[in-house]
């Protein structure tokens, strides 16, 4: 069973509306029945891997790819489709229960858990937005958005975070 992490009001200030809602559906879309939001917000981090792993092979809906891209506020649309790997044409034909293949798929759920462990270090989703735009120092002044796009890159930016998070530079 995954992780949850039970949220004050307090504690949920600091994370936007849309982002909970986003958190919800994937949470509903990992288990069922989907606890209510926003009291209990999914972690992605805590997840169980081979739940995430059926949901990659599963497909996510592409009609929850639209709400989780624009959940977003300073990061153009476009730069988190094409993290994901999809075009907005993609998305607008889509059917109602159309998904992701599974590579698009992982790298929605990877945005996702970047952007959440962001969120968790920095403290704001505003904030997490704005250091996943610019280069980092220690992703030799990549941006970390950039690198998001595959596995290896993505492990590097989850590495910088938990090392920030514990104030280790060097």
């Amino acid at each position: 069973m995954p992780a949850v992490l039970v949220k004050s009001a307090a504690d949920s200030s600091a994370i936007s509306h849309d982002f909970l809602e986003v958190y919800g559906a994937l949470k509903a879309l990992l288990e069922e029945p989907a606890p209510s939001m926003p009291e209990v917000e999914a972690k992605f981090s805590n997840t169980d891997p081979l739940r995430i792993h059926r949901l990659v092979m599963r497909g996510v809906q592409k009609r929850f790819a639209r709400t989780f891209s624009s959940a977003f506020q300073s990061l153009p649309r476009e730069e988190v489709l094409r993290v994901i790997g999809v075009s907005e044409r993609t998305l607008q034909r889509a059917q109602e229960d159309d998904v992701l293949d599974p590579n698009a798929s992982d790298r929605l759920l990877r945005l996702a858990t970047v952007t959440e462990q962001a969120i968790d270090v920095l403290g704001t989703q505003e904030a997490a937005e704005a250091w996943l735009a610019k280069p980092a120092i220690g992703l030799d002044r990549n941006r970390p958005i950039d690198l998001l796009e595959t596995s290896e890159g993505t492990e590097l930016v989850k590495t910088l975070l938990k090392r920030m998070d514990y104030e280790v530079y060097a």
